[in-house]
């Protein structure tokens, strides 16, 4: 090999060791772009999701939106069909609540009122209605003529409401309008004496509070724009938090909800003037220093927490759990005066859609509330019902 051959192949061998260096310099290049790419979309999406949670779970808890409505809507947020469709996304519940409903009016839903606008007042405000948009549902009673859903604003502006609805026509009749903000969580309706009672929170006490039947039949917002005064109001003794409530066999049952831990439901006996069983403790009278009334439970059962709603079904009891977005649950008891009712203990569990509230029962139905379809959790919900559902209770507690 001459020289100049030995220099032409020292000069290929440098333009391969070059275009080789060009070719990583290249590659590497591409693989920074990639991944500078891909971090741009992670960050991206990272900021969307952090923008969707703030607004969904924060903003919209804290935020009223402007209406120009004047009155409390009575239409659905979504037709028969769309809601049919969520529920149907879990076919024991739409077993329970749409076999046989074919003849009964929409399917044996109520729609739940004001979740676009409610009219109230203004906390420590009267003789001027104001609309509130982040009315949340949370309680519920039936009574003879009506079905009863009670309500709390989410951003604490306006007084909590009653939504009163005719049991056979299912027709929106009117709004009570109460003098307080609470959470109003749970109801309960006296069939014997035809009390309403509704879960109230003084400053230092949970309450329970009472509005007879005839005046909440007489009541009318729209005569002097002022809040309903409750008829009896009682310091629940021992209880830490009245969070929900039911009526049964001459008593109230009062549990407070926790996210943890375990629980308890208070049992308060009705006296048969309509009041509740006060104890007489000097001792107890000093401690609570309070003049509204002292009622004092008779029993306590141990349950276990996320408890939203209560209610009896023959001899059964049935508990509800929901938190979050997480799934809810009925669990299903055989009922016992002194038993533990920790979710162990249950004999049979259904999972539900989430953010189900208080359960009532009404003859051989079970009646189901939910709040997932309230303006402070629509967007942070998958499955949001704006219906009452009437549940088949015999199928229900079938083991």
């Amino acid at each position: 090999m001459n020289k100049k051959e030995r220099q032409q192949k020292r000069e290929e061998k440098k333009k391969n060791k070059e275009e080789i260096r060009t070719g990583r310099k290249a590659r590497r290049k591409a693989r920074w772009k990639r991944l500078r790419r891909v971090v741009c979309v992670l960050l991206v999406l990272a900021l969307a999701g952090t923008g969707y949670w703030y607004y969904a779970f924060q903003y919209r808890a804290q935020h009223e939106p402007q209406t120009e409505l004047t009155e409390t809507n009575t239409d659905a947020l979504y037709t028969m069909k769309e809601h049919m469709e969520t529920v149907k996304r879990n076919e024991e519940v739409y077993q329970y609540a749409y076999t046989d409903r074919d003849g009964d009016v929409d399917y044996g839903t109520y729609i739940v009122p004001g979740l676009e606008a409610t009219r109230t007042l203004r906390i420590r405000s009267t003789g001027k209605p104001a609309m509130c948009t982040s009315m949340t549902p949370q309680g519920l009673a039936i009574t003879e003529d009506y079905l009863l859903i009670s309500a709390y604003c989410r951003t604490k502006e306006h007084n909590s409401v009653i939504y009163v609805l005719d049991k056979v026509t299912h027709k929106f009749i009117k709004e009570i309008v109460l003098n307080t903000r609470a959470h109003v969580g749970g109801m309960a309706y006296d069939t014997m004496n035809h009390n309403l009672w509704v879960t109230g929170q003084g400053s230092t006490w949970a309450q329970a509070n009472a509005i007879s039947l005839k005046h909440l039949e007489e009541y009318q917002f729209t005569d002097e724009y002022k809040p309903l005064e409750f008829d009896m109001s009682y310091n629940l003794y021992r209880i830490k938090r009245a969070s929900f409530m039911t009526y049964h066999d001459g008593a109230l049952f009062v549990g407070f909800f926790t996210q943890d831990e375990a629980s308890v439901i208070e049992k308060y006996l009705i006296n048969a003037d309509g009041t509740l069983y006060e104890k007489t403790d000097m001792n107890l009278k000093r401690t609570v220093g309070v003049i509204d009334p002292v009622a004092c439970a008779v029993s306590m059962q141990v349950i276990s927490g996320k408890v939203q709603g209560m209610a009896f079904y023959n001899n059964k009891i049935l508990l509800t759990r929901s938190w979050g977005v997480l799934p809810s649950e009925v669990q299903v008891f055989n009922y016992s005066r002194y038993g533990i009712l920790s979710t162990s203990e249950a004999y049979k569990t259904i999972k539900f859609p989430e953010r189900l509230e208080q359960i009532y029962q009404d003859g051989s139905d079970i009646y189901a509330l939910f709040e997932s379809a309230a303006y402070s959790y629509r967007m942070a919900s998958i499955n949001k019902i704006d219906r009452v559902l009437k549940l088949n209770g015999s199928a229900l507690v079938l083991p």
